[in-house]
């Protein structure tokens, strides 16, 4: 019997790790089959992972860091970030993972930029943000965490050393080397006095407001689906103790999924697998 993967999240429609999970499994003659699944909540996720035995799961917004206070096994980086976006299931156990923090970091390396001693911004203050700040600041990085709340900022800044500045007062803090973006595409930003950093990490995967004014500028561009694609490839390792290619990966990006693979409203007595696949 094939085994089942999922992503989770709300909304979920616009997910592309079916597309990157199923060409990777394609590609290394794994038996094993990955959806989309749209659950009403953080305990859903548990309940319905448990339910249809699904071997490994991702997670996306909102559910990352509702998951910390429902998992009891979690992982080192998980616990440290409050995040959880990859789960695995090894006989009935659930462990929490956080590989969000690797795509960040793996992203900004493949596009060559030198992380270690690097004066980076990070933009938001969620899950993601969280991760972005984690990762950069164990490889060696200053990072400055602009938020419009800046008490959320603050709280990410005091729990990994960073350095906490509201979102009007970023054009004080001089020119950054590079800057990640966990914004909701359609923030805007002003910038009056021009984009202070030459090099974006953006996670959305589509133009976002931030990344077609920062092209407007002359800013390299790093996109969502690059970090995608990394933290993809931390959760494959995590799922089969193994690491591919994230060549597959990357391929998987330009697939279509069939018109039939849409996500699912699902209530916690879902017991059919079925009624996923």
């Amino acid at each position: 019997m094939s085994s089942l993967f999922a992503v989770f999240g709300n909304p979920i429609l616009h997910s592309k790790s079916p597309q990157l999970f199923r060409s990777v499994f394609k590609g290394m003659g794994i038996d094993a089959f990955y959806t989309r699944i749209r659950p009403q909540s953080a305990s859903d996720i548990l309940e319905v992972i448990s339910d249809l035995n699904i071997s490994g799961a991702n997670v996306t917004a909102p559910f990352k860091e509702e998951l910390i206070g429902l998992l009891g096994s979690l992982s080192p980086e998980a616990k440290a970030i409050g995040a959880v976006n990859t789960i695995v299931n090894s006989h009935g156990v659930l462990t929490g993972y956080n590989t969000d923090w690797i795509g960040v970091v793996q992203s900004l390396t493949e596009a060559g930029v030198t992380v270690e001693g690097s004066r980076c911004l990070v933009l938001g203050a969620g899950g993601a943000a969280r991760a972005a700040a984690y990762g950069l600041v164990r490889t060696g990085a200053k990072v400055f965490v602009a938020n419009r709340t800046f008490e959320k900022a603050q709280r990410i800044a005091l729990e990994f050393g960073c350095e906490a500045i509201s979102l009007d007062d970023i054009g004080a803090q001089g020119n950054f080397d590079f800057a990640v973006s966990t914004l909701l595409p359609e923030v805007e930003l002003p910038f009056p006095n021009g984009i202070p950093f030459p090099i974006l990490l953006d996670a959305s995967y589509k133009p976002s407001a931030l990344s077609r004014l920062a092209q407007g500028q002359g800013v390299t561009l790093i996109g969502g689906e690059r970090w995608l694609v990394h933290q993809a490839v931390g959760a494959f390792a995590y799922y089969f103790g193994e690491q591919a290619n994230q060549e597959l990966f990357a391929m998987g990006l330009s697939s279509a999924l069939a018109q039939s693979d849409v996500s699912h409203q699902f209530s916690a007595d879902i017991a059919d697998a079925s009624q996923v696949i």
